[in-house]
């Protein structure tokens, strides 16, 4: 009887079960190969590797946008457990991450169908599920999936016309900005205004527990202000003081050729590229990288659907568009007018999935033999997108970094070694993959940025060896050794002291 009810279920449901087991496997399957490491993964490692050492309570995350402000630290709990579990492998946080991409996929699928009909929900989940560039975010491990969580938002608020319950989700949801991104800060303005529209139907209960739920979601970061003189809170006394210092420069044309670079990219990155050279900045504005442009058509035709939902007067006057525009609105606006936000794609990511969306709506508006030209131009988008994941170019993941690695360790055996490397943020993060997958050097380049963090571990002593490494294409450094390892994209100078 339950195979019976298990078959029923598969034969009614194949179309979105595929496209879920789709996204997870073109994600799983490329991520040795490609997942990246930066210094934003190696400060968030070694936040980890502290409260698995020696466990503590800690109230914040990282610090943001370079004044002081500090996230909620759940993505640091989050990730303890399995830390934990399996010695600080940081390939942990590129399969959690995927995971959330491959549960953004059903929430796609969910949310169009329930708002309005089930093909929006498969078109615009087959399209999430397949571009090259989402693929590559999903697989980023920072930040951990804005996506999800705008759409987490906006499900909720959503569900809120079934149930005032929903509000309470809401409001934790809410919270989480503060411990995930400050991109999805203007959902909250949403929630805020959707909660104006629905004032009738609220009650005191209600309010009281969402005010509570979001409080408690907050605690540690209301418990490090008060601990620490307002850091957060003070936060942006000290942005308007930058501001009127002249520090912040708003370049609308730069944030809106970024905004329309990320409407093509979004349906096309050229094959071969590397993904690190497509989604980290500031290493794909380097000359040397191999960044995919824009291409005018795309960008021209997704702009002009999107315009064509935002001013259709039917979009205002029907709750579930209404919505949907208003999502969307909270990722544009902030990208496009505020100056502490650099003009960088990763600001947009929870627009993506609202744009599918929107594309679901519009190809399901359209005649006939247009709709079916319209699926056969979007099926090969998604087959592009596939081709394009299993055949990008590896030569800065983890795999990569991970042979250089063991090619290091075999020269060097038992003895002692200090870390140097060049490149900034390209090519951090190098001291935690030598410790996770080695053994951790006697100091390092990054001890500058993270020793607070392990201060027990960085030696002063005379080490046997020293180790260099850098990106092969870049400009030669003072690195030198009887031995020169290259792997991917890397290279490693080995001397021995």
């Amino acid at each position: 009887m339950k195979k019976l009810k298990i078959r029923t279920f598969i034969a009614a449901n194949w179309a979105w079960i595929s496209i879920v087991v789709l996204a997870a496997a073109v994600r799983l399957l490329t991520l040795p190969k490609l997942l990246i490491f930066t210094p934003d993964e190696a400060y968030i490692s070694y936040f980890v590797a502290s409260i698995v050492k020696d466990f503590h309570i800690i109230w914040i995350g990282v610090s943001i946008l370079g004044f002081d402000f500090y996230m909620g630290p759940f993505w640091i709990y989050a990730l303890y457990p399995f830390y934990a579990l399996l010695n600080g492998d940081p390939m942990v946080m590129g399969v959690l991450t995927s995971l959330m991409g491959v549960t953004t996929v059903f929430l796609i699928y969910w949310l169009g169908g329930k708002m309005f009909n089930r093909k929006v929900g498969i078109i615009a989940a087959l399209l999430y599920a397949t571009s090259a560039l989402v693929i590559f975010y999903d697989q980023r491990p920072y930040p951990p999936g804005v996506p999800m969580w705008l759409m987490l938002m906006t499900l909720s608020l959503f569900m809120t016309q079934k149930s005032n319950k929903w509000w309470i989700v809401f409001a934790f949801l809410a919270g989480m900005v503060f411990h995930i991104h400050l991109s999805l800060g203007l959902m909250i303005l949403v929630g805020a205004y959707w909660a104006y529209l629905r004032r009738k139907s609220l009650n005191k209960k209600i309010l009281l527990i969402s005010a509570l739920t979001f409080i408690v979601t907050i605690s540690p970061l209301i418990a490090f202000d008060y601990f620490h003189k307002g850091s957060n809170v003070t936060a942006p006394i000290r942005v308007l003081k930058l501001a009127r210092g002249g520090e912040f420069n708003l370049n609308f044309e730069t944030r809106l050729n970024s905004l329309l670079g990320g409407l093509s990219r979004m349906w096309y990155l050229d094959h071969g590229n590397a993904n690190a050279d497509e989604i980290l900045y500031p290493c794909n504005t380097r000359g040397s990288n191999s960044t995919t442009g824009p291409v005018l058509l795309l960008s021209t035709l997704t702009l002009v659907i999107y315009a064509s939902f935002l001013f259709a007067k039917k979009t205002w006057r029907d709750e579930n568009r209404k919505l949907l525009a208003l999502a969307s609105l909270a990722i544009v606006i902030p990208f496009l007018f505020l100056p502490i936000f650099n003009p960088v794609e990763y600001y947009l990511l929870g627009l993506f999935p609202i744009l599918f969306l929107i594309v679901g709506v519009f190809v399901g508006s359209l005649g006939g033999r247009v709709r079916g030209f319209a699926i056969i131009l979007l099926i090969a988008a998604a087959l592009n997108g596939v081709f394009t994941a299993f055949n990008a170019n590896g030569d800065y993941g983890m795999l990569a970094r991970k042979r250089l690695i063991a090619r290091v360790g075999q020269i060097i055996g038992d003895e002692t070694f200090e870390l140097k490397t060049t490149g900034g943020a390209c090519t951090g993060g190098w001291r935690y993959l030598f410790l996770s997958y080695y053994k951790k050097p006697l100091r390092s380049t990054e001890d500058e940025s993270f020793a607070w963090l392990y201060p027990d571990e960085v030696s002063n002593k005379q080490a046997d060896y020293t180790v260099g490494v850098k990106e092969t294409r870049l400009p030669a450094s003072d690195f030198e050794g009887e031995y020169l390892i290259q792997e991917g994209g890397f290279s490693a100078w080995v001397k021995r002291n």
